[in-house]
């Protein structure tokens, strides 16, 4: 005859994790990897339902992507699940090899956030792992600082002109896409080249240095 269980025991309820993308199949695929592992996952595509999730869902972790598409984006609900739910643990997850080239000030990330990349996804012990470690308050693991690449210094503007030369834009066209000058735009192109270190005298055209650069460490790259 099996033994019958001690009425004074319980079962924990598992731990509760909220997955903001805006993506449906990476969330669907990222709540199911989470769901698989034992936790109570749910997952919501815009910012207003994350912050409402976090609310009625009450989750234990929040994985979160920095781009939400139109309206807020990622770095507003971590900031807001900092302030209000300091008890959640919080891991950022994107293509962006760091929060700058994502266009988000980096001092918008919450310094207890794991920076995680997309590509990790196909790890599934590595992203665990992650959730595991903040949530037991360890070091976050940071795949921005670890990664740091030429780009990761730039300021919104420069990354963005950056963007637009590598699309193929004259300085008059990112300066009437922008709303600004064609002369401060060729300032922001100025000042890249010389952080970039991009050689004036090479054989290769200057703005395609900086497009190959962008291509090489962008969030395309990722």
């Amino acid at each position: 005859m099996p033994p019958t269980a001690s009425p004074n025991s319980f079962t924990p309820a598992p731990r509760r994790v909220l997955v903001v993308e805006d993506e449906p199949l990476i969330r669907s695929l990222t709540t199911s990897l989470l769901e698989n592992a034992g936790f109570d996952a749910m997952g919501v595509g815009t910012a207003a339902d994350a912050i409402t999730a976090l609310k009625s869902f009450d989750p234990d972790a929040l994985l979160v992507d920095l781009d939400l598409g139109e309206g807020p984006g990622g770095a507003e609900v971590l900031a807001y699940a900092d302030r209000y739910a300091p008890w959640a643990a919080l891991v950022v997850m994107t293509n962006a090899p760091s929060p700058e080239v994502a266009g988000v000030d980096a001092r918008l990330i919450p310094a207890r956030a794991a920076y995680l990349h997309k590509r990790s996804l196909a790890n599934a012990e590595l992203v665990l792992e992650t959730l595991e470690g903040v949530l037991r308050d360890q070091a976050p693991r940071r795949d921005d600082i670890a990664a740091a690449g030429p780009l990761s210094g730039l300021s919104r503007d420069q990354l963005e002109v950056l963007r637009l030369i590598a699309a193929g834009l004259s300085n008059a066209e990112i300066a009437a896409r922008r709303g600004t000058s064609s002369h401060g735009v060729e300032q922001i192109v100025q000042r890249l080249i010389l952080r970039l270190e991009v050689e004036k005298g090479s054989a290769m055209n200057p703005r395609v240095q900086l497009a190959k650069l962008y291509y090489a460490h962008g969030p395309s790259a990722k």
